[in-house]
């Protein structure tokens, strides 16, 4: 009985430990917004990683040192999900969307070019 304790604590405090949408969505952008390219793409996948690339080739991404990433809410589907967040120091708190996948167990932010 005390090994099926401990299996189920332990089994527990994983998936508690375990890196959501919403962490790995602020994540990205506080990095992105710092124009931290590369630290940025870790929190993504390859095709958002070479569109970054893309991007930063032609005169960098815009920047803002004064983003601060609000969490709104998420939605997971299956190996997908998509944070609602606000950058909590504009005035506006204009909502935008994330869309990330679950690849090898981490989540992954996803930007699809074909929208």
């Amino acid at each position: 009985m005390r090994k099926v304790f401990t299996i189920l604590a332990l089994s527990a405090f994983l998936v508690a430990c375990s890196s959501g949408p919403e962490k790995t969505a602020k994540n990205f952008t506080e990095n992105l917004s710092k124009g931290k390219v590369e630290e940025a793409k870790k929190y993504a996948t390859e095709s958002t990683g070479k569109m970054l690339d893309f991007a930063s080739g032609f005169g960098g991404l815009p920047v803002d040192p004064n983003f601060k990433f609000e969490f709104i809410k998420d939605s997971v589907v299956d190996n997908r999900a998509w944070v609602t967040y606000t950058d909590k120091s504009d005035a506006d708190h204009k909502e935008d969307n994330i869309e990330l996948v679950k690849i090898d167990g981490d989540w992954l932010v996803h930007m699809d070019t074909k929208k």
